[in-house]
């Protein structure tokens, strides 16, 4: 597999090995050194040795052995919306929407350009999803709408909607969630945010939908910002936490033992956050009249809802 990158500025004079194991930490200095010797790296097109120096904006390609996928690994997204410019996707969860670690085969951006029938190659991402959030994710084929879709995201002009299933019944029914976000310090391997003073602005509104006794709630999200994680961090932050979600109901020590093995908790009704991005709206950027794409519930999801439904003895309603 053929991966490519261009060095920035940190690396500007850099050994070429130096270059390789600092920025792509997922090999080890030995397994690069090997690749270097076997003459599968080459910088802006002539074969590297180890005395090769890289610089700023020099083009360094590498000739990766294949990697064996996961055995466990969801492919099976959908295309819901496909125009000239732009595709609208339907992500399942458990799928990264890019990676260029050791599974850059293993994500949607990487199968939907080569792997997909047919191929999308120029197909490039507006918008991202966590890896378990399910949902609308837009794709521009095309540098022009891609710049227009970025300028659309960044001036708020995309009405975004979330279905999330949350402990507890929030009170007032509906309200918005006005509390600025911001990185915060965890152990080593943990990439949390949280409601901190002097972070960024991020506004969330939410309606409930439906309760199940006290103990569930089924809301509709309508995130005003962008933030990293908002979502997840302002349910957490007014006590409703989404149902699945262990890296915000864990503390740091018991979310790396339980990231090591990824296996299903016990108390954990769902394998996944049971947040999915159900509708996206925006002003098509060449056609002139709104967009609208929506993605249909997925099944974990929607089984979810049923079991908690049964145990309610009410029907759900979305």
């Amino acid at each position: 597999m053929q991966v490519s990158s261009k060095v920035t500025a940190v690396y500007k004079h850099t050994p070429v090995l130096d270059y390789l194991a600092g920025r792509f930490t997922y090999r080890s200095r030995a397994e690069w050194e090997g690749l270097v010797a076997d003459g599968r790296v080459s910088c802006n097109g002539r074969v590297c040795t180890p005395d090769t120096i890289v610089t700023q904006g020099d083009v360094v390609a590498c000739d990766l052995p294949d990697v064996e996928l996961p055995e466990k690994f969801e492919f099976n997204y959908q295309i819901i919306y496909e125009d000239a410019w732009l595709l609208g996707i339907n992500k399942p969860g458990h799928l990264l929407v890019h990676d260029k670690r050791q599974f850059a085969q293993a994500n949607l951006i990487y199968h939907l350009r080569v792997r997909h029938e047919p191929p999308y190659p120029e197909a490039r991402l507006a918008n991202r999803l966590d890896k378990d959030t399910s949902g609308v994710i837009l794709a521009a084929r095309d540098s022009q709408t891609l710049r227009q879709m970025q300028q659309l995201f960044a001036g708020q002009q995309v009405k975004k909607e979330y279905l999330a299933v949350v402990r507890g019944a929030p009170s007032p029914r509906s309200g918005v969630i006005d509390l600025p976000i911001d990185r915060v310090d965890s152990l080593p391997g943990v990439y949390r945010f949280g409601v901190a003073e002097g972070g960024k602005t991020a506004v969330t509104h939410y309606e409930t939908v439906q309760t199940f006794g006290d103990q569930y709630a089924l809301l509709r999200l309508f995130p005003q910002t962008g933030r990293t994680h908002q979502l997840r961090v302002h349910l957490q932050a007014i006590g409703h936490t989404i149902v699945g979600d262990v890296l915000y109901t864990l503390p740091d020590a018991e979310y790396l033992a339980w990231f090591a093995t990824r296996q299903p908790l016990p108390h954990e009704p769902i394998t996944r956050q049971a947040l999915h991005c159900a509708r996206v709206e925006f002003g098509h950027p060449w056609v002139g009249r709104p967009c609208v794409i929506e993605a249909p519930l997925p099944p974990d999801m929607a089984a979810l809802l049923a079991v908690l439904a049964g145990e309610g003895g009410m029907a759900v309603t979305w």
